[in-house]
């Protein structure tokens, strides 16, 4: 081994440390995803047992913050039945009235879905998923969204989304149970991979997304882009636009600036003070 004196003559003492220094940097640059980035929404539930069947899925795979959207109680008798060693998950559940509210303060939001459209593209498969998220789960929270077990989610509902995500099923019966589809989706996240990551950023919330489109809109009708008896149409087109960019605070910012330069410019126009 190399003496201390040896060390300084050759510059040794240095360039170990910069070894370790690098070695440090690509480990920090390689990494799985970060489970505790993770939120499971179900939205509407009807059954406590899917509940409690979710919550024991979500423990088998190291998930634990379980959101409960406008559905019946997680603490119901029945899901404990189901819950069967997941109970703590159970009783740390939050509850919400509204999906809006539930993801407010999240930076990446997914929808899960059975069915295909344009207003639901790109679908992503679950291992594709994984691959979005590595990265994201550095620096933000994820919600992962599950709707009823009749209905699904919304179309209103998947605005809020950023990604949509489908398990490949036979077409003849795609709908998978609730619990089996959330066991899915959460078996992909915890086998995810390792893989290289370009330097983590921290992603604008849903919360101020959504103040920016709200602005966009209004900003839109008023100047007469948006069709004044179907305005949703080209808005739900701009949503899945930037949905894909993954904005920034910064970007998010950005835009607001433009909306409300085009709301002066406009006011100036018609005299308004």
């Amino acid at each position: 081994m190399a003496t201390p004196i040896f060390r300084e003559k050759y510059g040794l003492e240095n360039k170990i440390k910069n070894m370790d220094s690098q070695e440090n940097i690509v480990r920090d640059m390689q990494a799985k995803i970060i489970l505790d980035a993770i939120s499971i929404i179900l939205v509407r539930p009807r059954f406590p047992e899917n509940i409690g069947s979710a919550a024991r899925a979500m423990k088998n795979m190291g998930i634990h913050r379980l959101i409960v959207v406008d559905g019946c109680s997680p603490l119901h008798m029945n899901a404990y039945k189901l819950a069967s060693g997941a109970e703590d998950i159970l009783e740390r559940a939050e509850e919400f009235p509204d999906l809006h509210e539930a993801v407010s303060g999240m930076g990446c939001v997914v929808g899960t879905t059975s069915r295909q459209g344009k207003e639901r593209m790109p679908l992503l498969t679950p291992e594709e998923l994984v691959q979005k998220l590595i990265p994201i789960s550095k620096e933000n929270l994820i919600g992962l969204i599950f709707g009823s077990e009749k209905e699904g989610l919304t179309n209103e509902e998947l605005f809020l989304c950023h990604h949509y995500v489908r398990v490949p099923t036979s077409m003849s019966f795609p709908s998978l149970n609730l619990a089996q589809a959330v066991m899915l989706i959460c078996y992909e996240l915890f086998r995810s991979p390792t893989m290289a990551l370009a330097l983590p950023v921290g992603l604008a919330s849903s919360e101020q997304i959504e103040k920016m489109f709200e602005h966009m809109e209004k900003t839109l009708q008023d100047i007469g882009f948006l069709e004044s008896d179907n305005p949703k149409r080209i808005m739900r087109t701009l949503r899945r636009f930037f949905g894909r960019t993954q904005m920034e605070e910064r970007d998010v910012q950005i835009l607001q600036g433009i909306w409300s330069r085009v709301d002066w410019v406009l006011r100036r126009g018609r005299g308004d003070s």
